[in-house]
């Protein structure tokens, strides 16, 4: 049994089709890209997935439950937890009380949310920082910290809406080791990211989305020798600077 699976989701917003009858399944322990050019529909099929958007047909199944529908809060209690392409955090707030934030999803007690803030603290390398003030870190370490409060809530599946964009060279190389950590301590990863030597060097399988429709899946490998995926996205972004190297 898939940890999740997603059956035939379409959303549509009044005549915009932004999902349009995908098909998708994570298994337990894989690492799944889900790529394809802006507006391809990839954060919409995350929202639907995580309870933000009421999906207009299909449905999405976690662990074998039919979740589709059920609000964030809900979803998130069921182990699934997701970060977003804009940082959600609360900049007037502590780096450790943000965390604190995600962990009391799963306690009422303040010493158990702070214990458990401070080892995922630790896990992702922010705990030297839990005393500053959210909105005084870097975009890394904003985009580190995000990912931390989300795994602050216990998941057994983590969406990674672009943790990666936006970071040098170096931060996207700890960002990669913090993701691979994630998915050696049993953590199920899916994650959209457009930088594509990221994403396929750390994914089992990559799905491919295009105006809302799935055009491929399959093994990085075999993806990124698609027809129909390199006419769709990897064309200029991908195949002109593996040429160029």
């Amino acid at each position: 049994m898939p940890l999740l699976e997603v059956q035939g989701l379409s959303k549509h917003f009044g005549g915009l089709v932004a999902n349009d009858r995908i098909d998708l399944r994570v298994d337990k322990g894989e690492i799944v890209g889900l790529i394809g050019p802006n507006g391809a529909g990839k954060t919409t099929l995350f929202n639907c997935i995580a309870g933000f958007y009421p999906p207009t047909a299909g449905n999405v199944q976690f662990k074998g439950e039919d979740i589709t529908g059920l609000p964030p809060n809900e979803i998130c209690l069921r182990g699934i937890a997701r970060t977003f392409q804009i940082v959600r955090i609360f900049k007037d707030m502590s780096v450790l009380d943000n965390v604190m934030v995600g962990a009391f999803s799963r306690t009422n007690s303040a010493a158990r949310a702070k214990q458990k803030a401070l080892e995922v603290l630790d896990f992702c390398g922010l705990a030297a920082k839990k005393s500053l003030l959210a909105g005084g870190l870097t975009i890394a370490d904003k985009k580190r910290l995000d990912f931390t409060k989300a795994l602050a809530t216990d998941p057994s599946l983590l969406m990674l809406d672009e943790a990666i964009a936006g970071l040098n060279q170096t931060e996207t190389a700890e960002a990669v080791e913090l993701v691979k950590k994630v998915r050696g301590s049993g953590i199920t990863v899916l994650l959209v990211e457009h930088v594509m030597e990221v994403v396929m060097p750390i994914s089992s399988r990559v799905v491919v989305l295009d105006y809302g429709k799935k055009i491929a899946e399959d093994t990085p490998e075999k993806v990124i020798h698609n027809e129909e995926v390199i006419k769709a996205y990897l064309g200029d972004k991908y195949h002109a600077s593996r040429r160029a190297h």
